[in-house]
This record gives structure tokens, C-alpha cells and sequence, in this order.
């Protein structure tokens, strides 16, 4: 699984821990400062109908940026959901000019740094699946 990577304002912060459940898909940075958490929910109908070796461009409902636990609502360029094999499915996000789009949900109505660009890339396998979810600790 080392294709994964968040690269924020095109710096690389690795990626410590994913988890993927009926719910949502989360993505932990290496220092466990960013976490990225995207509402799936309602979209697996959307997701099971891909075929091996497509894409398919799908818009869920509600992604989140979190710094230090303080979130921040953000709006995607691109999504996509590639179906690898029947197990397998790789999530795609791409989020530019964030600074227009952002909606913090914190009183100071910001974060450390300026978030400009996001881009994130994970696999999941569904053989990894335990008790309705998976988990990759790296």
C-alpha cells in the first residue's frame, strides 16, 4: 500500500492511518496534525456499480480537513473512485485554490498555515476488512 500519499500545499506528510467504514473514508498525515475525512455513506450504490479497471467521478457528501482537531469544510477539483481489481479500489482527491473555498468551523477561523492545494491517493483492499471496517496503521 505504499502508492498512498496527502501532499498539502505540495509538501508530502505521508500518511500514518487510514480507515474505511460504511460511513467514511479517514486519512491520518504521519505527524497526526492534518486528518482528512470524507463522507461515503450514501455513495456505495454509486461506488459497487464500477467496473474493473474503471473510474468513475463521484461527488460525496461532505469532506473535511481537520488541523489539530479543528475542521474545516473543503470542495474537491477532482474525485474519482478507480475499481482495481474486484477487492481493490483506489480513492483520488484533488483540492485547489482551497483559500476561496474553505469554510472553517473553528473560532478563529483559520488554521496554522494556509492551506492552497490538497491531494490525496489511497488502496484499499477489501480483504483487509474486520468487523465492517478497515484499518492500515503505517
Amino acid at each position: 500500500m505504499n502508492n498512498n500519499y496527502m501532499i498539502l500545499n505540495e509538501v508530502n506528510l505521508g500518511i500514518s492511518k487510514i480507515t474505511l467504514d460504511k460511513g467514511a473514508l479517514v486519512i491520518y498525515d504521519k505527524a497526526q496534525k492534518y486528518c482528512v475525512s470524507v463522507f461515503i455513506y450514501y455513495n456505495w450504490p454509486d461506488i459497487n456499480k464500477i467496473k474493473v479497471g474503471h473510474k468513475a467521478k463521484i461527488d460525496f457528501n461532505e469532506y473535511i480537513l481537520s488541523e489539530n482537531n479543528e475542521p474545516a469544510l473543503i470542495l474537491p477539483t477532482q474525485c474519482y473512485v478507480e475499481k482495481i481489481t474486484n477487492d481493490s479500489l483506489s480513492f483520488y482527491f484533488s483540492f485547489e485554490n482551497m483559500t476561496e473555498t474553505i469554510h472553517y468551523m473553528n473560532q478563529r477561523n483559520g488554521f496554522d498555515i494556509v492551506p492552497h492545494s490538497l491531494e490525496i491517493k489511497v488502496l484499499i483492499d477489501y480483504n483487509d476488512a474486520k468487523n465492517g471496517s478497515i484499518i492500515y496503521e503505517y
